[in-house]
């Protein structure tokens, strides 16, 4: 915007303000070359000598402020909503689509308004909505330390329209040392309806809707193996879920409040050092479950529970399973057989990232990946895959690369596919095959 319009816009007053201004200014200005370049208009703002601090000429400040006033107006053209958070967890800023989500939801799903504070409002959440405002709280707080560039999870309220289930994804700025967080919220009701395949009002029990979940390409097969007139009797408590990448299910020490069994959705389990360092241990698929430790008489989680893939699942409630693994012997056994795989996995993983080439662990776990997964393309980050296997990112550069030279993978923008699985397998440490041998053996 030229100075032009806005003197034209001004009263006599402003103007003669604005002169008044200018010559004081000009004074601090030093050296006749640079006085020259500030009577050209070249000089944008001046140093204050006596403060130290910076003084901007109208025409900065007001082409500063217009540049405000096209970020609002970009923001409040995207359909998505989305709100800017400061390093306080305080919004700052919210676009037109949030807004208007705020009032028709009366709030609800975390809908806060200027001024307040996000970390707060997920504090003061309903009992219904606990579980996930406190996964979103230690993902917002992950992101505002600079620990994580993005945080993905789905939260589920009720609202005066009835139940709601958003996918809530926070996204880290570091501008010149100081962090902002931008949080965007869809509405994915309707999409997780028609995958349960349940219409608005319909009548269909929840057991129906298992049903079908159970006739789809990737059962859990843990549940599979079971015999069918206790599998039947487990539908009636099971309900099925969407996990989404990114989403915690629970962070160590928290209540185990639901065990879960994947379908085509991969779940990494993560130890926590020192509150935010974190290194993958374990990996959960199809042939298992997220929870194992209740069977063992635990309460709470020992480690982090990571999606790393999006995908269904089907979940029970704590309380419900302990009382069906009570009344089912053939529940029991294929709960400890996956429980002792799990632990030899776990033993062979902290052995593997002591002794193996980056390179080699690499290898190991796209194919483990690979092999709880319906596609041999699967999207993975560096900054992810790093936190996985516990090295800098400078570390799965060199290794991806060295696999992608060797043309057993392709990697590009973030989604990782196999091209030669034989190729890979030999490009594997001895661990790959030992984990797999453990885990056929307990689904047999």
């Amino acid at each position: 915007m030229t100075p032009e319009p806005l003197l034209a816009a001004r009263g006599r007053s402003d103007l003669k303000a604005e002169a008044a201004f200018r010559s004081w200014v000009r004074q601090l200005v030093k050296g006749a070359a640079e006085r020259r370049a500030f009577d050209a208009g070249q000089i944008d703002a001046v140093m204050n000598p006596g403060t130290g601090s910076a003084i901007l000429l109208p025409e900065a400040q007001a082409a500063l402020q217009g540049s405000s006033r096209l970020v609002l107006s970009t923001l409040d053209a995207l359909p998505g909503e989305v709100c800017v958070l400061d390093g306080a967890g305080t919004v700052v800023i919210t676009n037109r689509a949030w807004r208007a989500s705020v009032i028709a939801r009366c709030g609800a799903g975390l809908g806060v308004c200027v001024g307040a504070n996000f970390l707060a409002a997920c504090r003061d959440a309903t009992a219904n909505e606990g579980v996930y405002a406190e996964a979103v709280v230690a993902g917002l707080r992950r992101v505002l330390a600079g620990g994580r560039g993005l945080f993905r999870c789905a939260y589920v309220c009720l609202t005066p329209g009835g139940r709601c289930t958003f996918t809530l994804t926070i996204a880290g700025i570091n501008q010149d040392g100081t962090v902002h967080a931008v949080v965007t919220r869809e509405d994915v009701s309707e999409s997780e309806r028609k995958r349960a395949g349940v219409p608005r009002g319909s009548g269909r029990t929840r057991a129906n809707r298992i049903a079908a979940l159970a006739r789809s390409a990737a059962p859990n097969l843990l549940l599979a193996a079971l015999p069918e007139n206790e599998y039947e009797r487990l539908l009636a408590v099971l309900e099925p879920v969407t996990l989404r990448y990114g989403e915690v299910l629970h962070e160590p020490g928290e209540q185990l409040r639901h065990v879960y069994f994947p379908g085509d959705c991969l779940v990494s389990l993560l130890t926590v050092v020192e509150g935010h360092r974190a290194l993958e241990v374990g990996l959960v698929g199809r042939e298992g479950m997220v929870g194992s430790r209740l069977a063992l008489g635990g309460t709470t989680a020992s480690e982090r529970a990571l999606v790393q893939a999006t995908g269904t699942a089907v979940r029970i409630k704590s309380a419900c399973f302990l009382r069906e693994l009570r009344r089912s012997a053939a529940l029991q056994r294929a709960v400890w057989r996956f429980t002792d795989a799990l632990m030899i996995q776990v033993t062979r993983t902290a052995a593997c990232n002591r002794f193996h080439m980056v390179e080699e662990r690499l290898a190991r776990w796209l194919l483990m990946t690979r092999e709880r997964l319906p596609s041999a393309n699967f999207y993975l980050t560096q900054e992810f895959l790093a936190d996985m296997l516990g090295v800098r990112r400078v570390g799965v550069t060199a290794a991806a690369s060295a696999l992608q030279g060797r043309k057993l993978i392709r990697y590009r923008r973030g989604t990782v596919t196999i091209l030669d699985q034989q190729g890979l397998e030999a490009a594997s440490c001895s661990c790959y095959r030992h984990v797999q041998l453990v885990i056929e053996s307990a689904a047999a």
